[in-house]
């Protein structure tokens, strides 16, 4: 005759033989050699400065044509593609520099000096393409800059920079987890933005929540949180008072590619720089969209 506690451990373990597993979904990024995807990512930004107690306002919206030609595809799933920039434009209003609009499509040249110069930065990454080395889990293994293309970053007086193209094209691919997750499991992706003062890095956890109702996606949601490394040396010294912000992913299961992507931040900062403070206030959305 089995104990009593034999009997429960026993009923215990057949119980558990019945209940419900959690479902897991495999989430990874699938290629074909040959294909092309076209994302478009639009950011806008909205910026409250307090200048030695003046107060000003800014509006900046960018938009970015992003081009993925797909090369060879290994057995393990690893792509190897060129990605290219086709189209930017960036619209302002407010702040120092006023109003000004710029589009890389349009041959007449700006006449706004900033827009001047953001024309003659832009124009040396424009349609000139890179090749990149992408994992299944969307992490980017390799990324090659050609040597004309390099050269041309270099006359571009630091504005922009081979690590400053890499970041770009790192941002622009979500890293999933290697291994099937349940619904509600979460993982993390940390993201390092070289900036003219400093290095910021955006630590994100992401969560499965299951399938949108709407689209059939896989939903994912962003929670990033922020902090900023002040360069050493330089004239300007920033300080991240406030941070916060979320976000949400739609992956496409079944083509393997992000569908759509939308990020809100908004970070309250304190720049110093030869005995002046400034004050300011930025939030930003950023959206990416497959075409």
């Amino acid at each position: 005759m089995l104990s009593g506690s034999l009997r429960r451990l026993l009923l215990g373990l057949a119980l558990a033989s019945f209940a419900p597993v959690s479902a897991q979904e495999k989430l990874a990024w699938k290629f074909t050699s040959g294909e092309s995807l076209k994302y478009v990512v639009e950011q806008s930004t909205e910026m409250q400065m307090s200048i030695a107690g003046q107060k000003q306002s800014m509006q900046l919206k960018q938009t970015l044509d992003m081009d993925w030609k797909i090369g060879e595809v290994a057995s393990s799933g690893d792509a190897s593609m060129t990605q290219t920039i086709g189209r930017v434009q960036v619209e302002s209003d407010g702040g120092l520099v006023g109003g000004f609009k710029y589009d890389s499509s349009e041959s007449e040249a700006p006449t706004n000096a900033v827009a001047k110069s953001m024309a003659d930065v832009f124009s040396r990454i424009i349609n000139k393409p890179f090749a990149v080395t992408m994992q299944p889990s969307g992490k980017i293994g390799k990324v090659d800059v050609p040597k004309e293309l390099l050269e041309a970053l270099a006359g571009s007086g630091g504005a922009m920079s081979e690590d400053t193209l890499k970041q770009l094209m790192t941002q622009s691919a979500v890293t999933l987890p290697k291994d099937g997750i349940s619904k509600g499991e979460s993982w993390e992706n940390v993201q390092n933005v070289d900036m003219p003062v400093g290095v910021m890095t955006i630590n994100s956890k992401l969560t499965y929540l299951g399938n949108d109702a709407k689209t059939g996606f896989a939903e994912i949601e962003m929670k990033p949180t922020i902090s900023i490394k002040g360069k050493e040396g330089s004239p300007q010294q920033i300080t991240l008072k406030k941070s916060e912000g979320g976000g949400k992913v739609l992956f496409d299961q079944k083509a393997g590619r992000v569908a759509q992507s939308d990020v809100d931040l908004t970070m309250e900062l304190s720049i110093k720089q030869f005995g002046q403070q400034i004050d300011q206030q930025v939030k930003q959305k950023t959206l990416m969209k497959l075409q």
